[in-house]
């Protein structure tokens, strides 16, 4: 099993997102987005929390109690999600 690059995510199709900072002692990041259908987002870790735990991790938007660290897991949930909205 490999970790969830920057790279992987891209090759996936997710879009990368940039925070607006609200302070100027905010630090700027990013994070990714992958849009299923109007009812289902999946979104990644921000790319500081990725630095720090050698990868991304993916949630569904409103259920960030699950989630995805694996690369291989995200490629199969992908390929079901993409199915199941045929």
């Amino acid at each position: 099993m490999s970790k969830i690059k920057g790279k992987d995510l891209i090759r996936l199709g997710f879009k990368k997102e940039f925070n607006t900072p609200v302070c100027d002692n905010e630090e700027k990041f990013y994070y990714f987005v992958y849009e299923i259908n109007e009812h289902c987002l999946l979104i990644s870790s921000d790319n500081l929390d990725s630095e720090s735990d050698g990868g991304y991790y993916v949630e569904f938007y409103e259920i960030p109690t699950i989630r995805f660290t694996e690369l291989e897991d995200l490629e199969e949930l992908l390929k079901l999600l993409k199915k199941a909205s045929l």
